[in-house]
C-alpha cells in the first residue's frame, strides 16, 4: 500500500453513504446553483474525520505524488448503460456517486467548469465514445500522453477528481500520475532553466475551438513556474508545442522523467483519483471498448482553490466560464 492510498472502512463507507443519501437528488445538467452546492459543502463537514484530515493536508500542502486514491467509496447500487456520447446522462435516477464526489472535492476547493466543454457540467462523464477512439482528449480509447488538465484556460482547475463507476472490460486502462516534486532532484540546470523560460504554447482542444479549422493555441507560457523548490508544472505531451529546439529538448528530457516517475492504477468502481492538477501530470493507457452499454465510466469533477480568480469569465452567480472564443 502506497502512502498517499485510502481505503475506506465500512463504517466510513456507510456515513459517507448516508450523508449522500440525505442530499437532494443531484442533476448534474443543473448543478450550477449556488445554494445547492452550499448545502453540499456543509454537508461535506459530516464526512469521517479521517477522511476531511486528509483532504485538509493535501489541498495545503499536496505531497510528492501529487494524487489522492480514495477506494471503497460508495456509488450508486443500480446504473443505467454507460452514455454512448459522453455527455449528461439523463437516465441515471439516483445520485449517490455524484455526491461522494462533490462530498470530498468540495475539501479541496470551489467546483469550476467551462461552458465550452460537456455542456458546462460541473460533473461531467468521463467514457470512451464510439468513432472517437483516436482522440487524444477523454472521449478517446488510445494512450492518453501527459497532461495536465485545461492547461492552456486561464483558469485551469487545481484539482482533478475522477470517480469510477465502471471498469473496462478488461481491466487494462491504468490511470497514471507523476508529479515535479519527485523529479526536480534528478533535473539538470540547463533543462529546467529552459522549461521555466515562456517558451511553450498548447493547442486548444477541440471542444474549446468549436470545431474551427484552424489550430488555436494558447499564449505562450513556461512548463516550470513558481517557486525554486516546490514549482508548479504545466505540460501537455500531445498538445504543447516549443518554440525552439532547446526548449523542445527539455520538454523532451521533463517527460521522460516524468515516465520514470509514473504511479498507475486501474480504477475500480468506488475508487475516487484525485490529481492536483498545479504539480503532477496524468495520462492513462489504452484500452478496446466495447460499446455495449457496459464499458468504462468516470465521473470527472473540477475545483479551484481561489474562485474569485476567475470571476471575470464567470456570469453572476455561476459556477461556468464562459467561452474562450466567441465566433
Amino acid at each position: 500500500m502506497n502512502s498517499f492510498t485510502v481505503h475506506l472502512e465500512d463504517q466510513e463507507q456507510h456515513l459517507v453513504r448516508q450523508i449522500a443519501q440525505e442530499l437532494p437528488t443531484i442533476d448534474v445538467g443543473s448543478l450550477d446553483d449556488d445554494a445547492l452546492l452550499t448545502t453540499i459543502a456543509l454537508a461535506s463537514k459530516r464526512i469521517p474525520e479521517r477522511l476531511a484530515r486528509t483532504l485538509i493536508m493535501f489541498r495545503k500542502n499536496s505531497n510528492d505524488y501529487g494524487t489522492l486514491l480514495f477506494r471503497n467509496l460508495p456509488i450508486d447500487e443500480m446504473l443505467p448503460s454507460t452514455p454512448a456520447d459522453g455527455r449528461i446522462c439523463r437516465c441515471k435516477t439516483t445520485s449517490i456517486s455524484e455526491s461522494s464526489l462533490a462530498l470530498l472535492m468540495m475539501w479541496l476547493g470551489e467546483p469550476i467548469g467551462y461552458l465550452d466543454e460537456k455542456e458546462g457540467a460541473l460533473i461531467q462523464n468521463v467514457c470512451p465514445v464510439q468513432g472517437q477512439e483516436n482522440r487524444q482528449e477523454n472521449t478517446g480509447s488510445v494512450y492518453l500522453e501527459f497532461h495536465t488538465e485545461d492547461g492552456f484556460h486561464p483558469f485551469k482547475p487545481d484539482f482533478v477528481g475522477l470517480l469510477c463507476l465502471k471498469s473496462d472490460h478488461h481491466h487494462v486502462a491504468r490511470t497514471g500520475t507523476a508529479s515535479i516534486r519527485k523529479i526536480l532532484a534528478h533535473l539538470d540546470e540547463e533543462t529546467i532553466a529552459w522549461l521555466r523560460k515562456p517558451l511553450y504554447h498548447i493547442r486548444l482542444a477541440s471542444s474549446f475551438t468549436k470545431d474551427l479549422t484552424t489550430v488555436k493555441y494558447s499564449s505562450v507560457l513556461p512548463i516550470l513556474s513558481g517557486n525554486d523548490g516546490e514549482p508548479e508544472l504545466c505540460m501537455d505531451g500531445h498538445a504543447m508545442e516549443a518554440t525552439i529546439p532547446e526548449a523542445q529538448h527539455a520538454m523532451d528530457t521533463l517527460e521522460a522523467a516524468l515516465k520514470a516517475a509514473l504511479f498507475e492504477v486501474v480504477l475500480l468502481p468506488g475508487d475516487l483519483l484525485i490529481v492536483d492538477n498545479r504539480v503532477a501530470a496524468h495520462t492513462r493507457t489504452a484500452f478496446q471498448p466495447q460499446y455495449d452499454g457496459n464499458d468504462r465510466w468516470l465521473q470527472r469533477m473540477f475545483v479551484v482553490q481561489d474562485f474569485r480568480r476567475s470571476h471575470i469569465s464567470r456570469p453572476a452567480g455561476s459556477h461556468v466560464c464562459l467561452p474562450l472564443m466567441v465566433e
